[in-house]
């Protein structure tokens, strides 16, 4: 290894490109976390440069040069690249940068913005000075071989873009403001954060060129909406930042044609060139060239850029695609087939979330959130290892498991994209299907932890097979049996990877080996599966609503609903179009409209049974409080208007007489009546029907 203490602008002059393998994640670094700090380290150095300068002249006038002490520099950080390799004709000489990708595409971002603010000087020298940090000299088979920095695919266009447009105006052109939606709903959509680095760095060194500090603070006028607002903000406890350099990220994040402050001021020609000074003799990194013996995985996984951990994602996929180089595979032909769907496949419709990428949505699982990407990888290699793996601990784990037999990379690639498709169903599921509507409930009763039980089974059995779908059912069963129960879930990070490994130990795992094994657990109700009687008793008796909640109520009522239907009603396994809401038919206000059932401890027995299962049931259009709380005359009407199969109930014989009643004993024969349905769709027993 070759350590070589250089600066940005030093390593740019050189006629080489930074090449960022295909693999490696993209450009993340944000103004707020990164770039204002790192131009506020580089201004601080240009001051102290400024002053040494002038320190330095008068004491030389004075015979005492030595009474000037140099500025100390700064350090931006280490970057690591492979052995330089020449290129053959018409392509550049090229190294990879195995870390601090982040750091090397910010400033050249930066050079690009210098190159542009001095563009219309009238200095051809300064130009071609610029030039030299920005561009190889020279013609190319491809156009992007003379780009100093080739980002990954993520950034291929950017910058393309930012090299190429050599303006602002054209910049903002090319990526304007752009919102989606209406009204409320109405978001603005972010430019790219490598374009943002460009804005950012471009307003900054303008204002840097004409001696105005970016922090100076320019008051709103009195009276304003920006007085107001300010006041507002303050009151509540915010600090409010006026300054010149906050004011100047407002403009680029809201205007497609942001206006620079201050740009009326002419550019000073001494303060280019202390800028130069500044980047190429006082804002250091040191440059690590590998050598042919050293591990370039090895150093990766020790190192972070700058303020942005690295995602078990970014070490997974660098190790998996460092393997593949190790074996003479194509990593960028292995990207393409395996991986590049991770990296650039757009989000869901109406996803609430800030990004654009389907896998780079947040995704909770218990009480953190990650990354769907990293969540999936969190499953999958809880999955392989058959451990209660731990987020934190997901790469070292998966590492350990590659590592403990020798393993075909296209092989384990495809394994683990298959595993991603089972996945993504899981995370935005399809009702329409069996899977999809488990994952929808399985997600409703957060219980994800059985997620690499699910992945196993598919890997094993096929998503289509008879035989998954059964394993969907018993498990389904087992969750759901437990949730009406009131049972705890604490004890699931035991119970699932135990039956994984359980299944792991047959040759082909079954809906009946599975049963077994859950009707086999001991350690009473922390992780029983409750039998048929079990179950009974709490459907007959428990306040359905109060322990399942609104969300949990609403999935056992929409499942419900699809078991009751038969051959009379159509499209069996798609629920209306329309939102359901669930409804009480005894309100909770009862006491407005409905009789007294009598006695104190006839009120105590209403008001018990008023959240049990045979008093809900489920409307397409919610009743507003005065028909929700009227008498049952009036409320049945409203609810036999329902074409669910879940309301056929109110239809019956039972409800012709002149006076309807809905009461305690009737609640009863529902709570019964629907737990038929509820033992069919969620048996305890290896004879299941795997389709409801």
């Amino acid at each position: 290894m070759q350590p070589n203490k250089t600066s940005p602008l030093t390593l740019f002059s050189q006629s080489l490109q930074y090449l960022v393998p295909i693999f490696q994640r993209g450009y993340v670094w944000t103004v707020e976390r990164q770039i204002q700090p790192l131009w506020a380290d580089i201004v601080d150095r240009a001051r102290e440069l400024e002053r040494y300068m002038a320190i330095r002249q008068t004491a030389e006038a004075q015979g005492a040069p030595h009474l000037a002490r140099k500025p100390r520099q700064h350090f931006l950080g280490t970057v690591i690249v492979t052995e330089h390799r020449d290129g053959t004709i018409g392509e550049p000489r090229t190294t990879e940068v195995i870390d601090g990708q982040q750091r090397m595409t910010t400033t050249q971002v930066l050079a690009l913005a210098f190159r542009d603010v001095v563009a219309d000087l009238d200095d051809e020298f300064l130009r071609q000075c610029m030039d030299t940090y920005t561009c190889n000299a020279g013609t190319y088979r491809m156009p992007h071989a003379r780009y100093k920095v080739w980002p990954t695919n993520a950034g291929h266009q950017e910058m393309t873009d930012l090299v190429e447009c050599r303006s602002l105006k054209k910049v903002c052109e090319r990526y304007p403001v752009a919102t989606i939606g209406g009204g409320k709903s109405r978001k603005r959509v972010p430019r790219p954060l490598m374009v943002e680095a460009y804005l950012y760095f471009y307003g900054v060194i303008g204002l840097f060129l004409r001696s105005v500090d970016f922090d100076e603070v320019v008051p709103p006028k009195p009276g304003s909406l920006e007085e107001l607002t300010d006041e507002v903000l303050m009151d509540q406890g915010h600090d409010v930042d006026r300054s010149l350099g906050a004011h100047w990220i407002r403009e680029i994040r809201h205007e497609s044609d942001p206006k620079l402050p201050r740009s009326e001021r002419p550019i000073q020609p001494e303060r280019i060139q202390l800028l130069i000074s500044t980047l190429t003799e006082y804002v250091q990194l040191i440059e690590l060239r590998l050598g042919a013996d050293d591990d370039a995985q090895v150093i990766f996984e020790s190192l972070n850029d700058r303020g942005e951990r690295l995602t078990p994602a970014d070490l997974v996929r660098n190790f998996v695609f460092l393997e593949a180089t190790r074996n003479n595979t194509s990593a960028a032909a292995l990207y393409d087939q395996h991986w590049r769907d991770f990296d650039e496949a757009p989000a869901e419709k109406g996803a609430v979330s800030k990004s654009k990428l389907f896998w780079k949505v947040d995704e909770r699982q218990g009480r953190l959130t990650n990354t769907r990407l990293d969540t999936m990888l969190y499953h999958y290699v809880s999955m392989r290892t058959m451990n209660d793996v731990k987020l934190d601990h997901v790469f070292e784990e998966f590492k350990q498991w590659w590592l403990a037999g020798r393993k075909d990379v296209d092989q384990e690639l495809v394994r683990l994209k298959q595993a991603a498709a089972v996945f993504r169903a899981m995370v935005y599921p399809d009702r329409t299907t069996r899977l999809g509507r488990f994952a929808h409930n399985l997600r409703v009763l957060d219980s994800t932890t059985v997620t690499p039980v699910v992945l196993f089974l598919a890997e094993r059995l096929g998503c289509d097979s008879d035989a998954f779908l059964s394993c969907l059912t018993v498990i389904e069963s087992y969750l759901v049996r437990r949730a009406v129960c009131g049972r705890s879930t604490k004890a699931y990070n035991r119970v699932f990877p135990g039956l994984l490994k359980r299944l792991s130990e047959a040759n082909a795992p079954t809906s009946e080996l599975l049963a077994a094994h859950l009707q086999g657990l001991s350690g009473g109700e922390t992780q029983d599966w409750p039998d048929d009687a079990i179950f009974q008793k709490a459907w007959l008796e428990f306040n359905t609503y109060k322990v399942l909640r609104t969300a949990k109520t609403k999935m056992l009522l929409e499942a419900l609903e699809l078991g009751s239907r038969n051959e009379v009603h159509h499209e069996s396994t798609q629920l209306p179009s329309a939102a359901l809401h669930v409804e009480h038919v005894l309100p909770v206000a009862w006491e407005i409209h409905w009789p007294s059932p009598g006695d104190e401890n006839a009120v105590l027995l209403r008001n018990h049974l008023l959240h049990n299962i045979g008093n809900l049931t489920l409307l397409t259009a919610k009743l507003n409080p005065s028909l929700s709380n009227s008498g049952f005359g009036v409320k049945r009407p409203e609810i036999t208007k329902s074409l669910l199969a879940l309301n056929a109930h109110f239809q019956g014989t039972i409800f012709t007489i002149a006076e309807p009643v809905w009461d305690e004993t009737r609640i009863r024969e529902r709570a019964q009546a629907l737990f038929a349905v509820a033992v069919r769709i969620w048996p305890f027993s290896v004879s299941i029907s795997a389709r409801h």
